[in-house]
């Protein structure tokens, strides 16, 4: 990647960005593991725990945790931010794994690693591309399917720029660069030479109900009802208002 503003904006990540919108709690971190197995639960449980797996971007662990939790034993994790990997490997430990043998974290520039490496059963890109201006995009993901393996998966999170609330979470990072649509997105993987196997609208998993639950029962509620009349209103689904849209992708 060219050395530009976003090399500092990304080293300094953490303490200068997510920080503030990190999990704060055991419950908070478990509904973000939820999420992972909710959306791509179905494509990790087809393969073989032995797979070979390269987290992109592995930010505080959230992926890692996951894998490690469904049995997986082969999982490259890579991240340009020195201290986005020590927080991973600090909440790897807190949540009790034995991670060593089975995780490899590297601080590397992707596309250096992308270009030695490959033999990958599968690629996982959570929330990265967005970071990416266009050009970047479209030689990212050629990287990406020249490291899969014939039949590799590359699965993807990126920004829903179809949503109302688009600008509220993508201009709130400065190094955000390019929103997708599920037609925008469709076109950078088939111009990269992948066959696109599913593009949705994520799936967030409930809140638990906790204390107040008859307060917090009306608040869903009325929540629920308002995002139905504003979609009728716009002609869009409920569910384009979701923050992300997920990925499934073959080589």
């Amino acid at each position: 990647m060219k050395e530009d503003y976003r090399c500092r904006a990304f080293q300094l990540y953490f303490s200068t960005h997510y920080k503030r919108i990190m999990p704060q709690n055991k419950e908070e971190w478990e509904r973000v593991i939820d999420r992972i197995d909710l959306n791509f639960g179905g494509i990790f449980s087809s393969l073989s725990k032995e797979s070979l797996i390269l987290d992109v971007a592995c930010g505080v662990g959230y992926l890692e945790d996951y894998l490690l939790r469904k049995g997986f034993t082969r999982v490259k994790a890579i991240d340009i931010s020195e201290e986005q990997i020590q927080m991973a490997k600090k909440n790897l430990s807190k949540q009790g794994h034995q991670w060593n043998n089975k995780i490899e974290f590297q601080c590397v520039d992707v596309f250096n690693y992308l270009e030695k490496n490959n033999g990958y059963k599968l690629i996982a890109v959570f929330d990265f591309l967005d970071h990416l201006g266009k050009n970047e995009v479209i030689k990212f993901l050629g990287l990406c399917n020249n490291a899969l393996e014939d039949n590799g998966i590359l699965i993807l999170r990126v920004t829903n720029a179809e949503s109302p609330m688009f600008s509220r979470s993508f201009y709130a990072d400065i190094t955000h660069e390019t929103g997708f649509t599920h037609t925008s997105i469709r076109q950078c993987l088939s111009i990269a030479n992948f066959k696109v196997i599913s593009s949705t609208y994520e799936k967030t998993p409930k809140d638990k109900i906790k204390g107040f639950w008859f307060l917090k029962m009306v608040k869903r509620s009325v929540r629920s009802l308002l995002l139905k009349i504003l979609a009728n209103l716009l002609g869009i689904s409920v569910e384009a208002f979701s923050e992300d849209l997920t990925v499934v992708a073959k080589k």
